[in-house]
């Protein structure tokens, strides 16, 4: 090994540093938010995925699940509510029955949101698609909820029923599930198996309490394992309900003043934690609109983000290749306490690339005003007054991509109250008129 005189090293390192430390400094960027993220390589979305993107519109309110707050999540009275409530997207989680029906539903299997204990003992953890839809059609799915939120539990929930994803579209086009005299579902006879038996379906009916307002939906595929051939299943069954865009898509009656997402381009919102079923989305439905959702869980069985920059450019840029138009990141606050995905500088590198930021979820006044900057600005919305200024003095260029451009809330009648929108009244009469 060859042996070094310490006392020439070091007269060669002074030497070194009498070129000029300035030089030093210009090869090696400095490592902070304030600045490192703004050159930070990343791709952007192309010319043609932008008009994608630019279908949705700015400062959306997407009523996620319906709501989990005000009604039982994913059923007939939470999406009717939020439909009613303004809402400008239905969100879901999209599962599929063991013969093929696409539905609403969040959880991998029924314990938590059904009776599913006493109608079918010793199967609470078997998986959704274990069960056919008429088989669910056994199941209450809404008096759970009167048990878990008793302060808003209504009499009327219990029997609320799972939602097909047919049935979240036809709530958004105005309609509701046909009922008898008794209140029960009227069942849709003319949808039979090949032995004549009914198969879960129910009738629809011009909702009497429709006020007008035309929300569209936000849909969430899951990991592909789950549910084979789902992103297939999903690009045919929009294309028959004339949801999908990019093949003759159908007309949806609006009101002038009322929500009109339905019958815009922005229609349907494809979301994923899945890249894999994002990739599978690009596939079977190129031109729709896509968000990639964010969460921070290095253990999970696909790579998500960290709060690094690294990790968040490498995300982002997947997102930009599968043509993701939106980044769908979590919010810190209560009472979920997620990470937080949606610090000002990580918006501004979503932003960078092109995309739109939708984060989750929301469900405080603070937590809307945080997100959308307002604290940067005195305390002053946006929405109060568009030509607010910065309050107080920030190492960073306060500017709107630090911000959101729209989220996901539980509480849809707080972020109509919260961006100054006309609303039709509290959510208790919301639901009081829907005849809940």
């Amino acid at each position: 090994m060859e042996k070094f005189n310490l006392k020439n090293l070091l007269l060669g390192a002074m030497a070194l540093c009498s070129i000029g430390l300035a030089g030093c400094e210009d090869d090696t960027p400095d490592y902070n938010e304030f600045n490192y993220y703004k050159t930070y390589p990343l791709k952007e979305l192309s010319a043609e995925a932008k008009i994608v993107r630019d279908y949705v519109k700015k400062d959306i309110v997407i009523a996620h699940r319906g709501s989990t707050f005000w009604a039982p999540e994913e059923t007939e009275a939470a999406f009717r509510w939020a439909r009613n409530m303004g809402a400008d997207y239905l969100e879901i989680d999209l599962q599929r029955t063991k013969d093929g029906v696409l539905l609403a539903l969040h959880d991998n299997n029924l314990r938590r949101t059904s009776n599913i204990e006493s109608v079918f003992p010793g199967k609470e953890d078997y998986p959704v698609s274990y069960f056919t839809l008429a088989e669910l059609r056994k199941l209450d799915a809404g008096a759970w909820f009167n048990v878990d939120v008793p302060e808003n539990a209504r009499e009327a929930f219990v029997g609320e029923k799972i939602s097909t994803l047919e049935e979240v579209m036809k709530i958004a086009e105005g309609y509701r599930i046909k009922r008898d005299a008794n209140g029960e579902p009227v069942k849709d006879m003319t949808r039979l198996n090949d032995a004549g038996e009914w198969v879960g379906y129910y009738e629809f009916e011009v909702d009497p309490q429709d006020n007008g307002n035309r929300p569209g939906v936000y849909a969430e595929t899951k990991e592909p394992y789950l549910f084979s051939g789902m992103e297939g299943d999903l690009a045919k069954f929009l294309t028959a309900e004339g949801w999908n865009v990019t093949a003759s898509p159908k007309t949806i009656p609006t009101t002038p003043g009322k929500v009109d997402v339905a019958n815009t381009n922005g229609r349907f919102i494809l979301q994923s934690f899945s890249r894999q079923s994002i990739v599978n989305l690009e596939k079977e439905l190129p031109g729709v609109p896509k968000c990639m959702l964010l969460w921070e869980d290095e253990s999970a069985s696909y790579v998500r983000p960290s709060n690094t920059i690294e990790s968040l450019a490498e995300f982002i840029n997947f997102s930009v290749e599968y043509n993701c138009h939106i980044a769908g990141p979590s919010i810190e606050g209560k009472p979920n306490k997620y990470p937080d995905l949606t610090e000002p500088w990580m918006c501004e590198m979503y932003h960078r690339a092109g995309m739109l930021v939708h984060a989750y979820s929301f469900d405080t006044e603070d937590q809307l005003r945080k997100y959308n900057g307002d604290y940067f600005y005195g305390g002053v919305s946006r929405f109060e007054d568009p030509n607010r200024t910065v309050q107080g003095n920030f190492n960073y260029d306060v500017n709107s991509n630090m911000f959101i451009d729209g989220g996901f809330t539980n509480l849809t009648d707080l972020s109509m109250n919260y961006q100054k929108r006309e609303v039709v009244g509290t959510a208790q009469e919301v639901l009081d008129a829907l005849g809940y």
